[in-house]
């Protein structure tokens, strides 16, 4: 019944998320509803596979974007705390790094000819630090060599967060905020800053949910700002 009533409200702030954006002004900053799908398949105890699907309509302009990704995880057995090898990793392990491959796209109106592809191999570490009383510090450096329409770049992103963990009417809830910067080899310049706040709720073994809000501020190609809205679905076998 309580997971009835908690996937009830994450559908009814999604429904709230849509008519709001359809009713505000679109000439303010760019709005966009990103739905998305993960799933974690684990390989061993320090070894995962994860794969990533969703889509992102731009409300503002008849624009979709979608991506999926195929990733490996690996991580170290903690050597002073042994307690943490059979530990949840995106909330107890110190470290942990991702390789993985993932296509993208962008649709540009109704002829599926404009727009553009993107194939892109991404290594990355992510670290943690324990604050306090339960609070954590979330670090991540990421790389991408990228392929747009055949054309060659590479973008490096760094990411620094906290987050929380509560239990809230017997659900563990993990509320973050976070800020990450993008650096973009083909303008030779930091382009890009993206803020988000948002919490995973864990609705079992197996699901969780996050609802999200991020705020996106480009410089290059050009001066743009973008509201995501977004709702993940996670799925951990």
């Amino acid at each position: 019944m309580r997971r009835g009533r908690i996937v009830g409200i994450a559908s009814g702030l999604w429904c709230a998320l849509i008519g709001y954006t359809a009713m505000a002004d679109a000439q303010e900053r760019q709005r966009e509803l990103a739905p998305e799908l993960n799933a974690y398949y684990q390989l061993s105890k320090d070894a995962r596979a994860v794969i990533t699907a969703g889509v992102g309509q731009n409300l503002t302009e008849s624009v979709t974007d979608g991506e999926i990704s195929v990733n490996l995880d690996l991580t170290l057995a903690p050597v002073f705390r042994p307690e943490l090898r059979n530990a949840d990793w995106s909330r107890d392990r110190y470290l942990w790094v991702r390789a993985g491959l993932a296509l993208a796209g962008i649709n540009e109106g109704i002829d599926l000819r404009n727009g553009y592809s993107e194939k892109r191999l991404l290594l990355e570490a992510t670290g943690r630090a324990v604050l306090s009383n339960s609070a954590w510090l979330v670090s991540r450096l990421r790389a991408e060599l990228r392929d747009l329409d055949g054309a060659s770049s590479r973008r490096f992103r760094y990411r620094l967060g906290i987050e929380k963990e509560f239990t809230v009417a017997g659900y563990v809830t993990v509320p973050y905020a976070q800020a990450e910067i993008f650096y973009d080899t083909r303008f030779d310049q930091w382009n890009r800053r993206l803020f988000q706040v948002g919490a995973e709720v864990a609705l079992s073994k197996t699901w969780r949910v996050e609802p999200y809000f991020a705020f996106q501020k480009d410089q290059q190609p050009e001066r743009t700002e973008l509201e995501r809205f977004g709702l993940a679905f996670k799925y951990y076998h």
